[in-house]
């Protein structure tokens, strides 16, 4: 468990160092893409969503999120990750851990406002094995926003399972 803890916290404190080095312009993720690692009793999540799909934090409407518009509406953009991203297990919610979110910056500027965004997190289980769903309803109004391509596996059965969510079906049975 204690080690867990720590590949966890080494894990998010080299992403975060990334997303704020003003000297690393990649990508992590693929837009519309996404990760799920069930290790132990933890799922661990990357996700890229379109910007698009957030109602109401585009100020200027360019179809793109500044710094400025990103930082007066990180709370509004939590909350919906909150509710519209869901993992289920035996059918109960469960709740979205320290959560990140950044935008993903450009490769020519870091300044220049973003199409999509990077949620990182963890979700605790009771039992690795027990019925997991998923559902992402955060789709964007591009065409190449309608669909997510989520690559989950679990560790303790060396599982792999490719995910595709649409919105007419956003949510999925895991493993």
């Amino acid at each position: 468990m204690k080690n867990i803890k720590i590949v966890f916290i080494s894990i998010v404190s080299l992403l975060t160092s990334m997303f704020v080095s003003n000297h690393l312009y990649a990508h992590v993720m693929v837009a519309q893409h996404g990760t799920l690692n069930v290790i132990d009793n933890k799922l661990f999540m990357v996700l890229s969503l379109p910007v698009s799909a957030f109602e109401g934090v585009d100020d200027d409407n360019d179809g793109k999120l500044s710094k400025t518009e990103f930082t007066r509406h990180r709370t509004v953009i939590s909350n919906l990750i909150h509710k519209r991203v869901v993992l289920k297990e035996n059918n109960d919610k469960l709740v979205l851990k320290d959560m990140l979110l950044s935008p993903v910056v450009s490769h020519q500027s870091s300044k220049s406002p973003v199409s999509q965004l990077i949620v990182m997190g963890r979700y605790s289980l009771a039992d690795p094995l027990s019925q997991l769903e998923y559902e992402v309803d955060l789709f964007g109004t591009d065409p190449t926003e309608q669909l997510f391509e989520i690559t989950a596996t679990r560790k303790s059965d060396h599982k792999k399972k490719l995910i595709k969510l649409t919105a007419k079906d956003s949510s999925t049975s895991l493993f």
